[in-house]
């Protein structure tokens, strides 16, 4: 903090008044957002220790000591001096990352870093991408401190000058060794309970893995969300600060806590479009569809960055995008850029109803993904012996798929309502509460599938990461506590 001080310059009389907090609850409450250090009314910062999180906080300390020079910058002048002092940025040096954002065409334009102070930040800027860019800039800058630095007006001629050196860096020469795909993933969708106490950075957490590991569950997928307004609407949002969202501490919490456990890990962004199935985005004009996929490639990037740092173990870079999977270029361009950050397997989550066969580039992924709400039988008043030939043709079109591809398949979501003829529309909830039909429908598909060579494993949809339902009669996708679970046991368990 001495050094950091002396290169604002400012001077440290007054003492930083830091809170440890005990958890992220404690720390939302006392401070109204989450993060590894943020301020507070009672104190500088209030932080929640982690020792592979020092880097955060000498950010955190070099922001406040910023603040306490009185230097009043626009938000991107701010981030990059911090970061140009306090220096690492998620378990490297800032400069390290630079060649990798280079490299995955990850870096931002003048105009966004020239943001004025106190205009609205855009949706899907990403501290985490743009940060290290920011502190190449600072750093650029003529002077010795960050007040000499930040004397003169900033031109867009400046940076734009820095960007366009910052993008002929070289890669490495040498990405980071891939990891092996784990083994049989016996999963469950882990989402996340939208309230301060019982999301994904909360204790409580570590009470609904321990459930999960009780069923025979080893894998979690955990589900970050980006918000579209329309389908047609190529604007992305992803900047989720309100511990009530899925925060980017939230994730890093939730993937250690799982990963020490002994749980893998799917890390498998969504994107949540209102009033409407994310299947139905579709651009209306090729400059429409350059704008979304700028923001969708930064939205993927930034959480690929995020799962490398806290250690998943797998990688999905999209959900069901049905009406985007025929833009096979950049579908391409995309998993390139994310294997250069993260070096696990990685997969796409094709909908069940016609995407499997569709997708034109499972070749460049490590696993075919699918969210498996197959029908078993039309019929509500299907026989057990019609609902198995239904789960052995979903079975055979699996497998069929994967000896197509030379790929694994991985059911990335397989998941039946407690509802009357759960097997008939596997992808609705709601209607006549039925824990018989619900339980006969995973015993029937979960039979057929097996543990074939070919599958690589299956992720039930859902628990709640705060929740269960135990005693909740709603006709929904819960199934701890109800029938369905002795089956999700009994096929985890083999």
């Amino acid at each position: 903090m001495g050094e950091m001080a002396a290169r604002v310059p400012v001077d440290l009389e007054q003492p930083l008044r830091i809170v440890v907090e005990p958890d992220h609850v404690a720390q939302a409450l006392h401070t109204g957002t989450v993060g590894e250090a943020v301020p507070g009314k009672d104190a500088d910062l209030h932080l929640v220790w982690h020792p592979d999180d020092l880097h955060a906080y000498r950010y955190a300390v070099a922001r406040v000591l910023i603040a306490r020079a009185g230097l009043e910058l626009a938000p991107w002048v701010e981030r990059g001096a911090a970061l140009w002092l306090s220096r690492d940025w998620y378990g490297k040096p800032y400069r390290d990352w630079l060649p990798l954002l280079a490299a995955a065409r990850a870096l931002p334009e003048p105009e966004q870093l020239l943001l004025p102070l106190g205009e609205e930040e855009q949706g899907d800027a990403s501290t985490l991408l743009w940060t290290p860019a920011a502190a190449a800039w600072v750093e650029r800058l003529p002077g010795q401190t960050v007040r000499e630095k930040v004397r003169q007006p900033h031109s867009r001629e400046k940076v734009a000058e820095t960007l366009a050196e910052l993008a002929t860096l070289a890669p490495p020469a040498k990405p980071s060794p891939a990891r092996p795909r784990p083994p049989f993933l016996e999963g469950v969708s882990l989402a996340m309970q939208n309230s301060v106490e019982a999301g994904y950075h909360a204790p409580v957490l570590d009470r609904q893995l321990d459930v999960l590991a009780r069923i025979g569950a080893g894998a979690v997928s955990l589900m970050p969300f980006a918000f579209q307004r329309d389908v047609n609407r190529p604007e992305l949002f992803f900047q989720h600060r309100h511990p009530r969202g899925e925060t980017d501490i939230g994730m890093i919490y939730a993937t250690r806590r799982a990963r020490a456990r002994g749980f893998h890990v799917l890390y498998k962004p969504h994107i949540w479009v209102r009033s409407s199935w994310v299947g139905e985005i579709e651009m209306k004009s090729e400059r429409d569809w350059a704008l979304w996929w700028q923001g969708y490639r930064r939205y993927i990037l930034h959480h690929a960055m995020l799962a490398r740092w806290a250690g998943a173990d797998l990688f999905c870079v999209g959900v069901e995008l049905s009406k985007a999977t025929g833009r096979e270029r950049e579908w391409r361009d995309l998993i390139a850029a994310v294997r250069l950050f993260f070096p696990g397997p990685v997969t796409y989550a094709a909908n069940w109803y016609g995407d499997l066969e569709r997708v034109a580039f499972w070749d460049a992924l490590d696993l075919i993904g699918v969210d498996a709400y197959f029908p078993l039988s039309s019929s509500p008043e299907a026989k057990r012996a019609d609902l198995a030939a239904g789960a052995r043709a979903v079975a055979a079109r699996l497998e069929a798929a994967s000896r197509r591809y030379d790929r694994p398949v991985l059911l990335a979501e397989v998941g039946f309502a407690a509802r009357r003829a759960a097997w008939a529309e596997p992808h609705t909830e709601g209607g006549d509460y039925s824990e018989e039909d619900q339980a006969l429908a995973y015993e029937v598909l979960f039979k057929a599938l097996g543990r074939r060579p070919w599958l690589a494993g299956t992720f039930v949809w859902k628990a709640f990461s705060g929740v269960d339902c135990d005693g909740d009669h709603r006709a929904d996708f819960c199934f701890l506590g109800r029938k369905a679970e002795t089956a999700v046991r009994a096929y985890y368990s083999q």
